[in-house]
């Protein structure tokens, strides 16, 4: 056999490098080999940064689209800003497009919502409008779609209601019913809206859960976040605590959970997994104060009964109060693999406010002992 020298072993891989490079497969094996690297680990990842922002609500909302890609959206300059921004992520939250305004919503002064993928691949895009006329203030719900994982958008539509108030917005994801019912849990009611009608009913007993997460298990059980047996507008000195509510007939009854942390301003996260796991993304708040220092994930194993806090995940603490409600969102990337948006407004930090994302593997919660 012919011996081939080390030269042009040497030549032959540069050219082969070359080749890949100029194919874009190189940096497409490093995204994917880092993704593994991740899955490997054992401990959430640093803060990724997805964008840098200016203050107020921003509010950020998140998906994981039909094709695996992930959207981010948010608001730049909350209080009223003029457009809600999107970023894609292609490699599992790795890396983060440029955010790039959604080109259907106009003449609305935002309040952002949430982000949806139904069972189809479609994705909803909730948020508000802020309204006013003379001394009355009120908000109006609207949302677009999307069929092709986020490249284009629908027109909007807007949410009929008679009785708008200041606190018909929703922080959270729809629940899918069907195709064309979707469970809307806004600050000031939740109710069905029928896509296909355009009509509002009654959702269940007719109680406000309030603007919490609400989800449906594996097994069919609905869990809704709500701190309150019904859910004051505003939420004023708290009552009747229920900490959480389980359903296992479609919502017409409710049972106390007694099992969900403190709701606070900013609340809290579920997530139902591909294989039922329901996890909890919640804040740990300062003893005295409301200051959000910490947000940690837990799971339940047994269609949210219980939550196993002895193996709970912090996923971001800066040791300092974190600026700005954050409101983390966590969605799962993959069989392995959850991954947590956020906000922090802190100017002192190393690139100033931002939303940012952190990948935590599933194996951090065999191993954590918090």
């Amino acid at each position: 056999m012919k011996k081939v020298s080390r030269f042009t072993i040497m030549r032959i891989s540069g050219c082969l490098c070359l080749i890949l490079l100029q194919s874009g497969m190189i940096s497409e094996w490093v995204a994917l080999s880092h993704a593994e690297a991740q899955t490997l680990q054992k401990s959430p990842s640093e803060p990724i940064r997805v964008g840098s922002v200016i203050g107020g609500h921003i509010h950020p909302a998140l998906c994981r689209a039909a094709n695996g890609d992930l959207l981010a959206v948010y608001n730049e300059n909350g209080g009223g800003g003029k457009e809600l921004l999107l970023a894609r992520s292609t490699d599992g939250g790795l890396n983060w497009s440029a955010s790039k305004p959604i080109p259907s919503i106009k003449d609305c002064s935002i309040y952002p919502g949430s982000l949806t993928t139904l069972c189809s691949g479609e994705i909803i895009l909730h948020w508000s409008c802020y309204r006013s006329g003379g001394n009355r203030r009120w908000r109006v719900p609207q949302f677009c779609s999307s069929k092709d994982n986020g490249v284009t958008w629908s027109p909007v539509t807007e949410i009929p209601m008679d009785d708008y108030t200041n606190y018909t917005c929703l922080r959270h994801p729809i629940l899918e019913l069907d195709q064309d019912r979707w469970v809307c849990p806004f600050y000031d009611r939740t109710v069905i809206y029928d896509r296909k009608h355009n009509t509002i009913t009654a959702f269940g007993d007719g109680r406000n859960h309030g603007m919490v997460p609400l989800v449906q298990t594996a097994r069919g059980t609905l869990i809704s976040g709500a701190p309150q047996a019904h859910s004051p507008v505003p939420v004023g000195k708290p009552g009747n605590m229920v900490n959480g509510l389980r359903s296992t007939d479609q919502g017409n009854t409710w049972q106390a959970m007694n099992h969900l942390p403190y709701f606070g301003v900013a609340g809290y996260d579920l997530t139902v997994l591909e294989k039922g796991t329901v996890v909890l993304t919640s804040i740990l708040y300062g003893v005295g104060r409301d200051d959000e220092w910490a947000y940690e994930l837990a799971l339940s194993h047994d269609d949210g009964q219980t939550w196993d806090k002895d193996h709970s995940v912090i996923v971001y603490n800066p040791g300092r109060p974190i600026k700005g409600r954050g409101w983390p969102r966590t969605i799962q990337i993959d069989d392995s693999t959850l991954g947590t948006l956020f906000y922090d407004l802190d100017a002192k930090q190393k690139g100033g406010p931002g939303v940012f994302f952190v990948r935590t593997p599933l194996a951090a919660f065999r191993t954590a002992k918090n």
